[in-house]
């Protein structure tokens, strides 16, 4: 089965959205332990969530200051912000309601039932309850959505485009998590152990990471986990040998199609062999920023390859 244009286009976005979302939440819900567990100054602590999830001057130029209410309304419920939680729900909840016949309706069903939920949200509602409750709603509503997904879903192009996505999109977040967790530390502002444990339950990886490492927790351990670890399934190392995993499974018919397909998923192997290459001196050396740069412009380099290959009619790239 040949899926190309706006068919593969939509599933791969919505493994994008659907893992952007999930993502964001997560680390919304984990900057509110992180303001509970360590002093800090208001604006700083949201500030530098815009700074790991949005965008600084285009939040100043609508809100003006770093205030809870203006925060979370412009990450969670800011229609004209494409990265918000409510945006990038709408984003999937329309990709797959353009191709609705071609996957199952339990999908249609919970993706749908959570942006009618979610715009009907004002910021008050996140603040006047439990914000944890709030994120830890969506949390688990995505969770549902990827659980009824893979019970579901015959392993065939769509599933593997969808998979493709999701695990480009888990990559990337991850990587962009760690850039910012090495500035704060570099500014000394992630001297506290508290602090510390908030990044690595941000991507549930708390109780993964204490039965490799115990009691100790250093700034070096934390990302050799995140970055290097094979089978944690939040790993940048797993992120992209699960992406090379779902470009093997897409089949055209295509000859040369096939060939582009398996270009692409050469790629992702490359950046995944690299990644087992490294070691701690690599991540101690100095050049870790350099290193996650690196690896940020190679998933950026992939969106853009797959886009040309599987998406030739695509008029903009939607970042």
């Amino acid at each position: 089965m040949v899926m190309m244009g706006r068919t593969a286009e939509a599933l791969f976005w919505i493994g994008r959205y659907t893992e952007r979302t999930e993502n964001h939440a997560r680390l919304i819900d984990v900057y509110y332990h992180i303001r509970e567990e360590k002093e800090t100054s208001s604006d700083q602590s949201w500030s530098r969530l815009i700074d790991t999830i949005g965008d600084r001057a285009a939040f100043t130029e609508q809100y003006g200051s770093f205030t809870e209410q203006h925060v979370l309304q412009y990450i969670t419920l800011d229609k004209n912000n494409s990265n918000s939680l409510l945006a990038c729900t709408n984003h999937a909840r329309s990709n797959l309601r353009n191709i609705r016949e071609k996957m199952p309706a339990e999908l249609w069903d919970i993706m749908n039932g959570l942006y009618l939920w979610l715009k009907e949200k004002e910021v008050r509602d996140i603040t006047n309850d439990s914000p944890h409750l709030f994120y830890r709603f969506i949390r688990d509503t995505l969770s549902m959505f990827q659980g009824a997904a893979t019970s579901v879903m015959p392993r065939q192009n769509e599933w593997h485009f969808v998979e493709a996505g999701r695990y480009l999109e888990r990559a990337e977040n991850l990587l962009r998590l760690l850039q910012s967790l090495c500035h704060d530390y570099a500014r000394e502002e992630l001297s506290s152990y508290p602090l510390m444990l908030s990044v690595l339950k941000s991507v549930s990886g708390y109780e993964s990471y204490r039965r490799e490492h115990a009691d100790t927790v250093n700034l070096s351990s934390i990302i050799k986990f995140l970055m290097l670890h094979e089978t944690f399934p939040r790993s940048v190392s797993f992120s992209f040998q699960s992406l090379e995993r779902s470009l093997q499974g897409i089949q055209m018919e295509d000859p040369d199609l096939n060939l582009a397909v398996h270009r692409l998923a050469k790629l992702a192997g490359k950046v995944k062999a690299n990644l087992a290459c490294m070691d701690e001196d690599d991540i101690l050396s100095g050049k870790l920023e350099m290193t996650l740069s690196a690896l940020r412009e190679s998933c950026n380099v992939m969106g853009l390859r797959m886009s040309k290959v599987f998406f030739p009619s695509r008029e903009e790239v939607i970042a």
